[in-house]
């Protein structure tokens, strides 16, 4: 330290007659180097605390405290600028204004695929059970998914003046397409939904002389809600309800009988629970 006073006063140190000087310096080190150092010149005590990003630097910043209380017109002439004194680390700034923005960043659109178990009423003589697939798009406040299902096989018995033994089997497929909103959070999101689905009703007679396959379009517009459960980050459990109105409501009857066999009803409703892969 003593050489870097002498360069600061040009050369040689030349303490005023009268002027002796007295430091104590204490250094510590942490995530900066600090120091705190008592001085005495003439009878008058000072006191200094110093931080900087080196020893070398804070070296440096107490040489040149000690050059000024000697001679300040000689360090006038001779210092060079000293090193900045590095400031002490300042927290993370935790405000609401840096939340909001992290909030109002755009969500990636998320892309999903599924397998679901679904059942039915009213596409089916009774209650059926259906297997099937699904895949979508999903936003933060939107969701948009394509369907399929097949209904598993239903038996329908005929009236009773029918040939003792006769009945109609039926088999269904539908795709279809769900529009939502989303008003929960990421780990559970829920919301209504506007629905249009098509597929296929296929139905068989037994137990008479002539029997011949039939198979008709299906298709309903509805609305419903959905809920999916989050399990990380790649994985939700979906769940929809949905309650659809056929478009058109197809009779199945035996042939030369007049009387039916099965129709659709003006409502019905569909039930799908599933799992889901997002990415």
């Amino acid at each position: 330290m003593s050489g870097e006073i002498a360069r600061l006063l040009g050369g040689e140190i030349r303490v005023p007659q009268g002027g002796d000087i007295t430091a104590r310096a204490a250094v510590e080190h942490g995530l900066t180097w600090s120091l705190a150092m008592d001085t005495e010149l003439a009878g008058r005590l000072g006191r200094r605390s110093l931080e900087a990003a080196s020893c070398q630097d804070l070296a440096n910043a107490a040489a040149l405290i000690i050059a000024l209380m000697i001679d300040p017109d000689a360090v006038a002439a001779h210092a060079t600028p000293p090193q900045p004194v590095a400031a002490p680390p300042q927290p993370m700034d935790e405000s609401p204004a840096t939340d909001s923005a992290l909030e109002r960043k755009p969500r990636v659109v998320e892309y999903l695929v599924g397998i679901l178990a679904a059942g039915s009423y009213g596409t089916l003589p009774s209650i059926d059970a259906g297997l099937g697939g699904g895949i979508g798009l999903q936003g933060r406040r939107w969701r948009a998914e394509l369907r399929a299902s097949y209904g598993l096989r239903r038996d329908q018995k005929a009236w009773a003046a029918a040939p003792a033994g006769a009945y109609g089997q039926f088999n269904f497929w539908a795709a279809e397409f769900a529009a939502c909103i989303n008003f929960g959070p990421q780990a559970f999101a829920f919301g209504p939904c506007a629905d249009a689905e098509v597929g296929l009703t296929s139905a068989q007679g037994f137990g008479v002389s002539q029997s011949l396959p039939a198979d008709t379009l299906w298709s309903a517009l509805g609305a419903g809600g959905y809920a999916a459960i989050s399990l990380g980050r790649h994985l939700g459990l979906p769940l929809h309800l949905d309650v659809l109105a056929p478009l058109r409501r197809s009779e199945f009857v035996f042939k030369n009988e007049p009387k039916r066999v099965f129709q659709a009803p003006a409502v019905g409703v569909r039930m799908s629970a599933g799992i889901e892969l997002h990415f």
